[in-house]
């Protein structure tokens, strides 16, 4: 990454240069996860989704329209890459409710630091991971737990006393000719999932916001505000005023009017 690019990203996370560790890398992840929403916008508006960092820079940082992991994620490696840090990008596949077959169209990043590898994410809507976690045969985190079986490992959400699959990964290579194949499914294949709703999430240090489809949850340690989006200027106000991202009227109307913002089933 281009030394302006990279200052230009620290500077709007207001981020200081460090001695590479952990908890620097903790600090830049939750300063994304609370400054860059997570949306498939560009999926449902029909825009290009461009995989070039200087494009993602641009959309991302500069325009403040937020992304999807194939853009967070490979913004994410460069950024780890430029200050210093050994990372790789692995793809994985989301494990969903209904356990039906799905492709690797998950970008995440591999961080390599004293000795043992790490699992880096900014790319997984309102339950992605704050902190790096060890990639190990179980390893867990505040809000999080990973866990080996064979080869593949799986990263799972701690939901009151029990635990759910969010997705599995292996380490095998994986190259950006990857990243490319899953960006088309994701953003073109008619069944894919963000073909077919509407999201966008924001984790900031005392409260997440998280709108799927026409439901909108303010969910803060103790308590959720759950809203309803009954039309499109309240579907306007939330994503230009709570989320920050830019839209018209008109975009919020072409939004519902792809058939994405639903009622969940």
């Amino acid at each position: 990454m281009r030394q302006q690019l990279l200052n230009l990203y620290l500077n709007t996370l207001n981020i200081k240069v460090q001695t590479p560790s952990l908890a620097f890398v903790k600090e830049i992840q939750e300063k994304h996860l609370a400054t860059f929403s997570f949306n498939n916008i560009a999926v449902l508006l029909r825009d290009e989704i461009s995989l070039d960092m200087e494009n993602i820079i641009e959309k991302i940082v500069v325009k403040g329209l937020g992304g999807y992991c194939f853009e967070h994620n490979a913004l994410m490696y460069e950024v780890l890459n430029s200050l210093g840090f050994d990372t790789r990008l692995l793809i994985g596949r989301v494990i969903n409710k209904q356990n039906i077959e799905t492709p690797r169209t998950h970008r995440v990043t591999l961080l390599l630091f004293k000795g043992k590898e790490y699992l880096v994410d900014v790319g997984f809507g309102s339950y992605c991971l704050r902190e790096p976690i060890e990639v190990a045969n179980i390893s867990s985190c505040k809000t999080h737990r990973l866990i080996k079986e064979g080869k593949k490992y799986k990263l799972q959400l701690s939901v009151k006393n029990d635990f759910i699959t969010l997705y599995e990964f292996d380490l095998d290579i994986y190259t950006q000719a990857d990243c490319i194949m899953g960006n088309f499914y994701s953003s073109n294949y008619k069944d894919a999932v963000f073909m077919n709703n509407f999201v966008i999430s924001l984790i900031k240090e005392d409260i997440t916001l998280s709108l799927k489809n026409n439901t909108y949850h303010r969910i803060k340690k103790d308590a959720t505000e759950e809203q309803s989006i009954e039309c499109t200027e309240d579907l306007h106000k939330i994503i230009n005023n709570d989320f920050g991202i830019a839209l018209s009227i008109q975009q919020c109307k072409e939004l519902q009017e792809t058939g994405a913002i639903r009622s969940p089933s």
